[in-house]
């Protein structure tokens, strides 16, 4: 049999004309660019020079990797990975980056790329050797017999041809075609031959396991067999030995879909009646915390696609630092918000408690926050000592896969009274003392703990004052504070809630904010501060404070309006925003701030996330939900089925429902793309979802107690101002 290869014959490097970068996006601490360049010649791998005119920090990119920097850090040189170093003529090749920086830039940018192109002629390759053992190369002979469970239904059934045989020695080719009926997201095949077969040759795909007289074999797919859509027809062969050979075995082969899940979560009943099922909401916004974890999972975890994973993260010293929540789409453990989104639920849960439990979901929430409290227990190693990362964000965001199977290494960052950072052990003392008033009936013994760690905490964030991010470079480039201020404000009102010690809210004067607030986030407290302080002091001077910042907020104020009413704050994550002050107004609400109004308005904030705008922005709920979050493990088709890079950039539905999961939501003019790659509008947060939910458990509560604006008449939305 005579068969047909290339040989490449590599040119020189082919230099591509300059390019000018636009900046999709900026804002304070970062901006988001895209370099794209149509492909003149064909190129069997490549590099790119990204020129900023001032420095960048740290760069973050998904479809290359980052070879190196200058001296200023103004010229990063970027190559090609494995999976798209070939280009063809006619091909169009983008990097979207993002880039952090202090401060908020617009940068000029020029990008330019190098290529080495490709060419050759074809040969022709001998006549194929004999079929031995010995011919076959390392690691062709039978594997190890491994257990795998494959999952039961139908599958793809192939036909097959047998194309060569050769029974003087012992071997067979054999093709298996399939005619494709639907999407095939990565792939394991159930292969059974009618007499032994003892080496297996296949192509494009990879042998996992046999039995032990090799009549059943299985196979998984590559990278270049990742995807099948409807109407493929897709060839495999299979190049094998027998001991047994007379002529070429039978053989059947069947395709299984390692890209299908189905596992659904059934709706809770809408005992209320309302517009949105808030019970449904609560449940599911509860169970995409649980998709989060990070560490050995409890046995009765509910996120069947889920298992044990990062059980390895330590300190310094080998302190155990498994479990948490990863930050977002990631594998990072980023404290700072997960700690303030920690807070923010427990803020909810003590005060709409009824929700929870009308929705059936207590003691879920006590499960939830307690995951979160156990690790930033760990966390907290000394009097003056707090781990405040686990894992690198620039090595972590190079990579797309299962958290089950992750090697890379999983640095941890400290900070101690050398290197201070108060935000972050004040808003960890703030979840400690929110979480001493959650279980201090429920589990006195470990409340008693939390408030132990929460004063030590807060003694350290005061007596040694400094901004996290400068003490700990590897979170500079994703979560860089601000400021301190507010949260020595935030986490000293949280203690004295919890101790009734006037010391503490001293302090929290002495650092207290009246100015209207840009937005309550992971790294700004300030509404938070004036709910508290006027809630915790009655004195009725902070009303004007609380007034002052949704006058900000409501329309006629400086914030813009999408056309369908969102509250626009920023593109990335315009939601979350949205959604944690519509938290914050609920609760000035229920401290009888404008009391019908704030309510109204909250309302058509969450609504406009849930549904009002003609689809859904919360993943498994509603009309026309997010399918293609930006979120690793929910997109990772079951296992043997490879997971990378690769699978981001497919055009097709995550594999797994990441239900509850509320995605960062469109721009300004209400416009949003559900894709994976869009990471500015469809990743998801711990810090997204905390407000979101204790506003929807603030909504529940409204029903119970018949102050909803659809039982007293206000409900139309979008909201104006009266």
């Amino acid at each position: 049999m005579m068969l047909a290869v290339v040989l490449l014959v590599l040119a020189p490097l082919a230099v591509l004309t300059d390019v000018d970068v636009p900046v999709d996006n900026h804002w304070s601490g970062g901006f988001q660019g895209k370099a794209c360049f149509n492909i003149q010649q064909d190129m069997t791998s490549w590099k790119v020079h990204l020129n900023f005119h001032q420095p960048v920090e740290t760069l973050e990119v998904w479809t290359a990797e980052i070879d190196s920097s200058n001296a200023d850090k103004s010229e990063y040189t970027l190559s090609s990975k494995q999976w798209n170093a070939n280009e063809h003529v006619g091909d169009q090749l983008c990097i979207d980056f993002l880039g952090h920086v202090t401060g908020d830039i617009n940068p000029q940018i020029t990008a330019t790329m190098e290529g080495v192109a490709g060419g050759g002629t074809f040969q022709e390759r001998p006549t194929l050797a004999p079929i031995t053992q010995e011919s076959l190369p390392p690691g062709v002979t039978r594997p190890p017999t491994t257990p795998m469970t494959i999952p039961d239904g139908e599958g793809v059934v192939a036909t097959m041809t047998v194309k060569n045989d050769y029974p003087d020695r012992g071997g067979f080719e054999i093709w298996f075609d399939f005619d494709v009926d639907r999407i095939v997201e990565g792939w394991v095949m159930k292969v059974h031959f009618s007499k032994p077969v003892d080496s297996l040759k296949p192509g494009q795909s990879r042998i996992m396991s046999h039995n032990a007289d090799g009549t059943e074999w299985i196979l998984a797919n590559t990278d270049d067999t990742l995807l099948l859509k409807p109407g493929d027809h897709f060839q495999l062969r299979l190049v094998g030995t027998s001991p047994e050979h007379t002529a070429a075995p039978k053989a059947t082969a069947i395709m299984i879909n390692m890209g299908q899940d189905n596992w659904t979560v059934t709706a809770l009943p809408n005992k209320a009646g309302s517009k949105y099922n808030y019970d449904d909401v609560l449940m599911k916004s509860i169970m995409f915390y649980e998709a989060q974890r990070s560490g050995k999972l409890p046995a009765n975890n509910r996120i069947p696609w889920r298992g044990d994973s990062a059980l390895g993260d330590k300190g310094a010293n080998g302190e155990d630092l498994s479990g948490g929540w990863y930050d977002a789409g990631d594998f990072v453990k980023f404290n700072l918000p997960l700690a303030w989104a920690t807070v923010v639920l427990e803020w909810g849960f003590l005060t709409f408690k009824d929700a929870y439990k009308a929705a059936g979901q207590t003691e879920w929430m006590y499960e939830a926050v307690k995951w979160p409290l156990d690790y930033l227990l760990k966390c907290h190693v000394a009097d003056d000592e707090l781990y405040v990362q686990v894992g690198n964000g620039a090595v972590d965001h190079g990579q797309w896969g299962r958290p089950e199977d992750m090697t890379m290494s999983r640095p941890a960052y400290k900070i101690d009274a050398s290197k201070p950072g108060s935000e972050v052990a004040m808003e960890t003392a703030s979840a400690f003392a929110a979480g001493y008033l959650l279980f201090k009936e429920k589990d006195a013994k470990y409340a008693n703990t939390l408030l132990a760690h929460a004063k030590t905490l807060w003694n350290f964030a005061v007596k040694h004052q400094g901004i996290y991010s400068q003490s700990v470079s590897a979170a500079s480039g994703f979560y860089t504070s601000a400021n301190i201020t507010d949260e020595l404000c935030w986490g000293s009102l949280w203690m004295y809630k919890a101790t009734g010690e006037q010391k503490y809210l001293d302090t929290a004067k002495q650092y207290y904010d009246p100015t209207p607030d840009w937005g309550m986030s992971w790294d700004d407290n300030i509404i938070g501060n004036q709910l508290l302080m006027y809630n915790l002091t009655g004195d009725a001077k902070y009303v004007p404070d609380i007034e002052g910042t949704f006058k900000m907020w409501f329309p006629g104020g400086s914030l813009k309006y999408s056309p369908k009413g969102l509250a626009y704050r920023l593109q990335w994550g315009s939601l979350r925003y949205a959604s944690n002050m519509a938290f914050a107004a609920l609760m000035a609400a229920e401290m009888g701030v404008h009391t019908d109004m704030y309510r109204h308005w909250a309302m058509c904030q969450i609504h406009y996330a849930l549904g009002d705008t003609g689809r859904s922005f919360v993943v498994g709920f509603g009309k026309n939900p997010p399918k293609q979050p930006h979120h690793r493990s929910s997109s990772c088709p079951n296992k043997p089925a490879l997971c990378n890079m690769n699978i981001l950039h497919l055009d097709v539905p995550n594999v797994h429902t990441l239900y509850g999961a509320l995605v960062g939501g469109p721009d300004g003019s209400d416009k949003y793309e559900d894709s994976r790659n869009n990471y500015v509008n469809n990743e998801v947060a711990n810090d997204y979802n905390a407000g979101f939910q204790s506003a929807v458990a603030g909504l529940r509560h409204l029903l119970l107690k018949h102050q909803h604006p659809e039982q007293t008449g206000g409900d139309t939305c979008p909201f104006t101002s009266s």
